[in-house]
């Protein structure tokens, strides 16, 4: 059996990611906040041209409390990344030490841990006291998407990577298993791997990744920014559920009989217009934010990403809500017409009978 590779050297990053507010005006929150920087991707040797934020993300370091988690202990600096569609990513740093045969314990002990996602908690609210008025409408949503990334440093080629993380090894840290896995879980786990050298590799879950390269700043960023979109899509898909509702019951309401005035039905489709135009922002503003133009390892990282994390799921279920609320506004205008038409003709038919009682009376 080959043994596990060491992993001095490497970290250990825990991303939570919250839903902060409605918009960020990134230009006025690399102002408000001291230290603060936009952040972009770097283009990989031989790549014609590079693939980056638009807008770039603004990324700042705020105080944090040192948590443990087994042996090891975090880094009493969070780093907060913030992007415009109203995300605010927390990064919590675990230094590595030792072998690899460690890892699945420590990924074990980072499912669910309280302390951790309290102190990405208070990060993120202490961020967000410092972004002030570049929020729009701020408030830090209950619920937060965590993933861990195992940033190692390579050791030799393509075989030695291999040889040192073998799959049942990064399946174990992949699914935070401590037994051994199944053979076939084992092949779903490590069956999203990206690489561009001999001496790098991205393997990606959707729980975290195993990322092993000199200068994984891109590889972080591309993998933070798919749970920054995760947490997204969840909260929109979250805000539809609650739209429709109060689209259905809107149409219900104008349905109910001749005797709803025209105005009423207005306010309603107008109601209906404002909650898909909102939603349809903001999944414009979240699908848009990343540029994959001419690098082709960036788009496939983010590609595995996202379809690991069951990114595209959600979109699907976003765009459907999307067009049901496009439906029903369609027939909220359709009674609406129907009413002002109903309104016209009792207005006439009134007008006729008062010319006829005229002529009739004495």
């Amino acid at each position: 059996m080959t043994a596990a590779r060491p992993i001095d050297g490497g970290t250990c990053h825990v991303f939570h990611a919250f839903e902060a507010g409605v918009a960020v005006d990134l230009d006025r929150a690399a102002t408000a906040v001291r230290g603060a920087r936009r952040t972009g991707l770097q283009p990989r040797d031989g790549q014609p041209m590079p693939a980056d934020f638009a807008p770039q993300p603004v990324m700042f370091t705020v105080e944090a409390a040192s948590v443990a988690c087994g042996t090891v202990r975090s880094c009493g600096v969070a780093h907060v990344t913030v992007y415009d569609f109203g995300a605010l990513s927390v990064r919590l740093d675990l230094p590595l030490a030792g072998s690899a045969d460690v890892l699945p314990t420590l990924a074990r002990a980072l499912v669910g841990n309280a302390a951790v996602l309290q102190a990405a908690r208070d990060a993120a609210e202490r961020a967000l006291a410092m972004l002030g008025n570049a929020v729009e409408r701020p408030a830090l949503a209950g619920a937060t998407e965590d993933y861990v990334v195992f940033a190692l440093p390579p050791v030799g080629g393509a075989a030695t990577l291999r040889d040192g993380l073998p799959d049942p090894l990064l399946a174990r840290i992949l699914r935070a298993e401590e037994s051994t896995l199944a053979h076939e879980t084992m092949v779903d786990a490590v069956s999203a791997s990206v690489s561009w050298g001999d001496a790098d590799l991205a393997v990606i879950d959707w729980n975290g990744a195993v990322v092993v390269d000199r200068n994984p700043e891109d590889a972080l960023a591309i993998l933070e920014f798919a749970n920054a979109e995760l947490v997204e899509m969840r909260w929109l898909d979250d805000r539809l559920d609650r739209a429709l509702e109060e689209a259905f019951e809107a149409a219900a309401a104008s349905m109910r009989g001749p005797r709803i005035l025209a105005v009423r039905t207005a306010r309603q489709a107008r109601r209906i217009a404002e909650l898909q135009i909102d939603a349809a922002a903001l999944y414009e503003s979240v699908d848009n934010a990343l540029k994959l133009f001419g690098d082709q390892w960036v788009a496939r990282l983010h590609q595995a990403a996202t379809r690991r994390m069951h990114i595209e799921d959600y979109e699907r279920s976003v765009l459907r809500k999307i067009a049901t609320l496009e439906s029903v506004y369609g027939k909220v205008r359709d009674r609406q017409v129907q009413v002002r038409a109903e309104l016209l003709e009792w207005i006439i038919i009134v007008l006729i009978a008062f010319e006829v009682v005229r002529s009739l009376w004495p």
